[in-house]
C-alpha cells in the first residue's frame, strides 16, 4: 500500500477516536449534578408535641420561615415541586411560654437527601402552651333533608356510643356541652339500618376525640295515612262563658307517618280544642276565627285537621250558645 494512503487512513482513525472521546466527555458533563443555592420562601412551622399535659394555645410566632437550601438541581426542583415543612419536636414542656432555636435538622427534604440546609430565617420563633383538659361529652346529632317518599321515621336517632372523650386546650374545652357529629343527610336512607358517622372534628380546632367515629342507628317504615272522624272541638265554657258556640261543632283529622305508630292511634287520647287565650274579650254578638288546635299527637305522627281555623260566636244579650265543654 502506498505510503500516502496509510498515513491517510491512520490520520482518520485518529480523528474519529478523537471525535469519539470529545462526545463521551461532553455526555458526562451533561450529567453530572449541577449544583445551585435557592431559598425557600414562607416555609410553614409545624410542631409535634407528645406532652400530652400540655397543648399549643395557638400558632406559632413566626408561622413560617424561610430557608437557603443548596444541592443538585434537579433535588431541589422535586423538593419545591413536593413542598417541604419545618416541623419541631416537644417532648417536654418547661414553662406556657418558650423560645426555641431553630435546628437544621428538622427541615423536612422528603427523598431529596443531597440537600443541605444552609440557614433558617428567623433563627428563634416562639411558642404558647396551655394545660390540656379531658371531658367525657355527649354526641349531638345534626340530620338534615327528606326521607323518600314512602318512609317514614319511627323511632328516635339511635347513637352508639352515647358519649365521647375529648381532649384539648383547657380554654376551648371547658366551653364544651357536646360533640357535634358530621351532618348525615337522610335521603341516603333506603331502610331500617346502622351507618358510621363520623365526629365533626374540624369544629373542635385540633382537639383529640377518641372514638372519632360512631353508629347511628335508623327506624324507619312505611309512611301512611289514616283519617279519623267525629271529634268533637272543645273549649273552656266555664272560662270563656256558656253562651259562647264554635263551627264547626266536629272535625276530621288526617294522620299519616310510620304504619306502626298511626294503626296504634287511640282515638280517645286526642284532643282538638281551642285556646281560652284566643276567645278572651270576646263581645255579645261577636263572631271570631280562631285557631283549632291538637293534642295527644304521638311522636313522629304528622295530623293535619280539616280545618285550621272554626268560628266562634257569642250570643246576643240574652240569649245562650250550646258548648262544647272541655274534659
Amino acid at each position: 500500500m502506498p505510503r500516502k494512503r496509510r498515513a491517510r487512513i491512520r490520520d482518520w482513525r485518529l480523528k474519529l477516536a478523537a471525535l469519539g472521546l470529545s462526545v463521551f466527555l461532553w455526555a458526562l458533563v451533561q450529567t453530572e449534578p449541577r449544583t445551585s443555592s435557592e431559598s425557600f420562601q414562607r416555609v410553614p412551622v409545624r410542631v409535634e408535641l407528645t406532652d400530652t399535659l400540655w397543648t399549643l394555645a395557638g400558632p406559632t410566632t413566626p408561622a413560617e420561615v424561610e430557608l437557603q437550601l443548596s444541592g443538585s438541581s434537579r433535588d431541589i426542583i422535586r423538593l419545591d415541586r413536593e413542598g417541604t415543612a419545618l416541623s419541631i419536636p416537644i417532648s417536654q414542656v418547661g414553662t406556657p411560654d418558650t423560645s426555641v432555636f431553630l435546628d437544621r435538622d428538622w427541615v423536612e427534604l422528603g427523598q431529596s437527601t443531597g440537600l443541605t440546609v444552609e440557614f433558617i430565617s428567623p433563627a428563634m420563633i416562639e411558642l404558647m402552651f396551655e394545660p390540656t383538659m379531658t371531658r367525657i361529652l355527649p354526641i349531638a346529632t345534626r340530620v338534615y333533608g327528606d326521607l323518600r317518599e314512602n318512609l317514614a321515621l319511627a323511632s328516635s336517632v339511635g347513637l352508639a356510643p352515647l358519649n365521647v372523650r375529648v381532649r384539648g386546650s383547657e380554654s376551648q374545652i371547658s366551653q364544651l356541652d357536646s360533640v357535634w357529629l358530621e351532618p348525615f343527610d337522610l335521603a341516603r336512607v333506603e331502610k331500617s339500618g346502622v351507618f358510621s358517622v363520623a365526629i365533626d372534628t374540624v369544629s373542635l380546632s385540633g382537639a383529640y376525640v377518641s372514638p372519632d367515629v360512631v353508629t347511628m342507628g335508623l327506624n324507619v317504615e312505611d309512611d301512611i295515612e289514616r283519617v279519623l272522624q267525629g271529634f268533637s272541638v272543645q273549649f273552656d265554657a266555664e272560662r270563656i262563658g256558656a253562651d259562647v258556640t264554635i263551627e264547626p261543632v266536629v272535625v276530621q283529622v288526617r294522620f299519616s307517618g310510620p304504619r306502626s305508630l298511626v294503626n296504634a292511634l287511640d282515638p280517645s287520647l286526642l284532643r282538638v280544642w281551642v285556646s281560652p287565650e284566643d276567645l278572651e274579650g270576646i263581645l255579645p254578638g261577636e263572631e271570631r276565627r280562631v285557631p283549632l288546635r291538637l293534642e295527644g299527637i304521638p311522636e313522629f305522627v304528622t295530623a293535619i285537621s280539616e280545618t285550621n281555623a272554626v268560628t266562634a260566636k257569642r250570643a246576643a244579650e240574652g240569649l245562650t250558645g250550646t258548648n262544647q265543654a272541655l274534659r
